[in-house]
């Protein structure tokens, strides 16, 4: 099956901000496929996950409940390993298992 290269940061965008194991699945995929990811795609995602940390960190601060742009907690930390690979690309990123923790 050849998909569209859209179909990445669609799905990312779709999943960003769930609080379900696909949320793990995903941020799994992106690490396993981050090299495999066209420039263009990766820079969509990057600017998206920025705008989405920024929004989330805001909703955190001033103590919103169930406003989280990226989720709950565990899947925070999924995006944070998604971030990572652009952050600091000199870290080798785990890939975590699609488990929520």
């Amino acid at each position: 099956m050849n998909l569209p290269e859209r179909f990445i940061h669609q799905a990312t965008r779709y999943v960003m901000g769930r609080q379900t194991g696909a949320v793990g699945e995903h941020c799994d995929w992106l690490v396993t496929n981050w090299h495999r990811v066209p420039e263009s795609q990766r820079r969509t995602i990057q600017r998206d996950l920025d705008e989405a940390f920024a929004c989330d960190d805001r909703a955190r601060e001033i103590g919103l409940k169930d406003c989280f742009r990226l989720g709950d907690d565990c899947d925070r930390r999924d995006w944070e390993r998604v971030r990572a690979l652009y952050a600091t690309p000199d870290v080798q990123v785990e890939k975590k298992g699609g488990r929520r923790k």
